[in-house]
């Protein structure tokens, strides 16, 4: 999805919401970076934490947004967390709230992806980095 595509300009603000890890994500700063200043990430388990998208949120003064799940598969964490829990709380602080309940598996361009993966996977063998160390040592004596 574009920035200047219609449907980023039906909403306020969009939520891309991830299972999350221990590492604070990237991903919030690399939308920025490309100028996508109304686009946010908060995790499930992990940082940003809700609050720190909330905080966000309330910081933009907006009152629409769009959740949408930043899985591969939409499933169970999107049907409960995503579309349960994170819209009341979001509605509960006075957002009108719109879910988008597709998994990044079912973007095509997502797909193209994979697919390119693949392609490149299988034209390419597999480096070991123990041996690439070792021939830079090599190279350097």
């Amino acid at each position: 999805m574009s920035a200047d595509s219609l449907s980023c300009r039906l909403f306020n603000e969009y939520v891309f919401c991830t299972h999350g890890m221990l590492q604070k994500t990237v991903t919030d700063y690399m939308l920025k970076a490309k100028g996508y200043e109304n686009f946010h990430v908060g995790t499930i388990e992990g940082y940003p934490t809700f609050d720190t998208m909330l905080a966000k949120l309330k910081a933009s003064g907006v009152k629409k947004v769009m959740l949408m799940p930043f899985m591969f598969v939409a499933g169970d964490h999107a049907n409960n967390d995503i579309a349960g829990d994170w819209k009341k709380e979001l509605e509960d602080n006075g957002y009108e709230v719109s879910v988008l309940m597709e998994g990044l598996g079912q973007n095509p361009d997502i797909q193209d992806i994979f697919i390119e993966h693949a392609r490149f996977a299988a034209k390419h063998k597999i480096v070991d980095i123990m041996d690439k160390k070792k021939q830079y040592a090599a190279e350097k004596d």
